[in-house]
């Protein structure tokens, strides 16, 4: 199983902003083989920027280096970009994630926030079936019933 994790999670866990322990065991499974864990080049290039400002530059290039290495980061092209064009969402950076998660193959998006993955498609409808969206207390508990 693939997991596409959205920005505020990699966030939560670095700045250890409450509810991270959730977003931590979602690493625990990867350890454990139990899933894939995913993220977008724009998710590592936002983080960086957020976690610079926080922590300082030293400490954020060794760290997010380190979590560079425990996670598949998917790119973005214009095949994302013009498919991300067709749909409609709150917001055009949750689109192309969603869009990017769904070319990566992933399974399911964990976010703190599943109302911004709410998206439809727009004026063209397009083939890609986007991943359903969870938080990750919504998939540790449909996971470990």
């Amino acid at each position: 199983m693939k997991l596409f994790l959205d920005t505020n999670i990699l966030l939560d866990l670095l700045l250890e902003r409450e509810g991270y322990e959730r977003c931590a065991r979602l690493f625990q499974l990867q350890e454990e083989g139990k899933c894939t864990l995913a993220v977008s080049i724009l998710t590592m290039v936002n983080v960086a920027y957020v976690y610079r400002k926080t922590v300082g530059q030293d400490m954020a290039v060794v760290n997010l280096k380190y979590l560079s290495t425990m996670l598949e980061v998917l790119p973005m092209d214009n095949e994302i970009l013009q498919s991300s064009i067709f749909k409609h969402g709150k917001d055009f950076e949750d689109v192309l994630q969603a869009m990017c998660a769904a070319t990566g193959g992933c399974d399911a998006i964990i976010t703190r926030n599943e109302k911004d993955y709410v998206i439809r498609d727009g004026l063209v409808k397009t083939q890609i079936t986007l991943p359903p969206v969870f938080t990750p207390t919504s998939f540790l508990l449909s996971i470990e019933k």
